[in-house]
């Protein structure tokens, strides 16, 4: 049965619990489950060359770990989702693991590297809930000033569209380019936008930017991303250098950096890869997002008290209480009350059914009503009593019920 392996795989890398105990933790508040961390076979790299990837160059996804778009590490993500039952479990499957898979960067013991993948989840509610949860595993990690820079390539149509106006700028100014940027376009066109050095800027700026090649569902699909930005009360900003490898890279792409001024370190990369599944074989694109979190081992690591049964069930209902739901999540996960929720999910039914073979004694509503007021209501699942709590209060309210 597929749910036997899937929890095989689980406990086989229980350990990780143990060295990464607070990220791991956070993780799992936010509805991850830990799992064995995928490895790269020869079936793998053989499907690599029908991917046909420019940006795929070993010299240069060592010299840029443990952050790069690496369609190989995906790869082996998506196989272990077919092999573990994953992909017949309901969608969707969230997913943690340690870093890095075996073939793709050389990680350095001083740095702890973890990855967050959500497939089978098209909404911006993943971008959402691996967003969320970059933030808290960083915030537990005492960083500050944290800021999203993000962009979008938007979909099949908006890429190809930004291709083409990229080769067309290319090729119109080729012969004007510096020695060194008609080496890098040579190589990979994109290289020019990619570029983080200063005296590449002017021609950037003359460049086209992805964001004005999106479709009108892509630019809603950016929208919504944003607006969970805004709830999470986190700075961001618009990066068109942000373009992954558009060869199957698409819609949103993100990082989240720490600091002030020149100082501006990066701790985590995301992005959407919907479009590799179907170039590796697959009969329709399975909607995927991963992030990698980086960050240097601090001397004392953080133990966990580990997680009680959860006796709360978050229920959403409706976009507007979508958005407010995570950081009720973050906010209830500080306090050390479990609470038990399936946000990626939509249906009242399927929600409520959690709840009740959970059996736990309450649960917890947010819906358009609760999110402009900034409340919950719990209801008592035994009496069916409720009553509507306003979210700075929920804390207490909740640590008071039996």
């Amino acid at each position: 049965m597929p749910n036997k392996n899937i929890n095989r795989n689980v406990r086989e890398d229980a350990h990780l619990l143990r060295e990464f105990e607070k990220p791991f933790e956070t993780a799992l508040h936010f509805g991850f489950t830990p799992i064995k961390t995928p490895e790269i076979t020869k079936d793998d790299s053989l499907k690599l060359k029908s991917v046909k990837d420019p940006y795929h160059d070993p010299k240069r996804i060592q010299a840029e770990s443990p952050f790069t778009f690496d369609a190989l590490e995906k790869i082996a993500l998506l196989r272990t989702y077919q092999e573990t039952g994953l992909e017949t479990a309901a969608p969707p499957a969230l997913l943690a693991y340690k870093k890095p898979i075996s073939g793709t960067f050389n990680k350095k013991s001083s740095d702890i590297v973890i990855g967050l993948d959500i497939l089978g989840l098209p909404s911006s509610a993943a971008e959402g809930i691996i967003i969320r949860t970059a933030l808290s595993i960083l915030e537990d990690e005492g960083f500050k000033n944290l800021t999203v820079h993000i962009n979008s390539l938007g979909d099949k149509d908006s890429v190809g569209d930004f291709e083409k106006a990229v080769s067309v700028f290319v090729r119109k100014h080729m012969n004007g380019f510096p020695a060194d940027i008609r080496k890098m376009a040579k190589h990979d066109i994109f290289d020019i936008l990619r570029s983080t050095d200063e005296k590449h800027h002017a021609i950037q700026q003359q460049a086209p930017k992805s964001i004005s090649f999106l479709s009108e569902r892509s630019r809603n699909d950016l929208k919504e991303v944003l607006e969970y930005l805004e709830v999470f009360d986190i700075p961001y900003e618009i990066s068109p250098r942000l373009i992954g490898s558009p060869c199957f890279c698409s819609h949103t792409i993100f990082e989240i950096r720490t600091g002030d001024g020149d100082k501006n370190d990066l701790l985590a990369q995301g992005y959407r890869y919907g479009r590799l599944s179907k170039k590796i074989g697959a009969k329709r694109e399975l909607p995927s997002i991963g992030l990698t979190i980086s960050f240097k081992k601090k001397e004392k690591i953080t133990l966990s008290k580990g997680i009680s049964k959860p006796k709360f069930y978050l229920i959403q209902l409706g976009p507007e209480a979508k958005l407010h739901t995570l950081p009720v999540v973050d906010i209830l996960r500080k306090a050390r009350i479990s609470v038990a929720h399936s946000i990626a999910k939509d249906k009242l039914g399927s929600q409520l059914g959690a709840a009740e073979n959970m059996k736990v004694p309450y649960v917890l509503i947010i819906g358009q009503k609760e999110a402009i007021e900034k409340s919950v209501t719990v209801r008592n699942m035994s009496t069916r009593a409720q009553e509507t709590v306003s979210i700075p209060k929920l804390v207490e309210y909740l640590k008071k019920l039996k």
